[in-house]
């Protein structure tokens, strides 16, 4: 049975290794750094780790009982929901898992939120082709030219979640 559960942050070192294979497994193919795994685990670790300490951000674990399966991390400003990164382990992947985490999570997501906004890897077709299904647009690139930047509307979120 697939679970969500908000990330307590006091207990990201907990599950940061275990968090990070799965985005690292997911994307050594479509971009690898240069670096090793734990170069790569210690940039990433200490970026969110700081990032935490904003009460906006949040991270939630998706779980298949008590197994851990992947992750979402966004957060939230004035009038934008940020989805900075979502990673499901790929035999989870195209099974509905998504559908079902953005079932329980638009629900804790302030009402007065305008905007969705994600960034995506340029070599990964497949988020490029989800954030297109939701409904966001390729507005830009990030500065280092490696991921394409996307902004929607959040009640087009809303309305592709109601009528799928």
């Amino acid at each position: 049975m697939i679970i969500f559960e908000y990330l307590n942050k006091r207990d990201f070192s907990v599950f940061a290794q275990r968090i990070f294979d799965i985005l690292a497994d997911n994307m050594t193919m479509i971009a690898p750094t240069g670096n090793s795994r734990e170069e790569d685990f210690a940039l990433w670790s200490d970026s969110v780790s700081e990032g935490l300490k904003r009460s906006e951000r949040q991270i939630i674990l998706i779980k298949d009982n008590d197994n851990l399966i992947g992750y979402f991390q966004y957060y939230t400003n004035a009038d934008t929901f940020m989805m900075e990164e979502i990673q499901l382990k790929p035999k989870y992947q195209g099974k509905g898992v998504f559908r079902s985490l953005y079932s329980f999570v638009i629900p804790r997501i302030r009402a007065d939120i305008v905007f969705v906004e994600a960034f995506a890897n340029i070599r990964n077709e497949k988020s490029i082709g989800i954030l297109e299904h939701l409904g966001l647009s390729k507005i830009g690139m990030n500065k280092n030219g490696n991921s394409c930047y996307f902004r929607g509307s959040y009640s087009g979120l809303i309305n592709w979640l109601n009528c799928q």
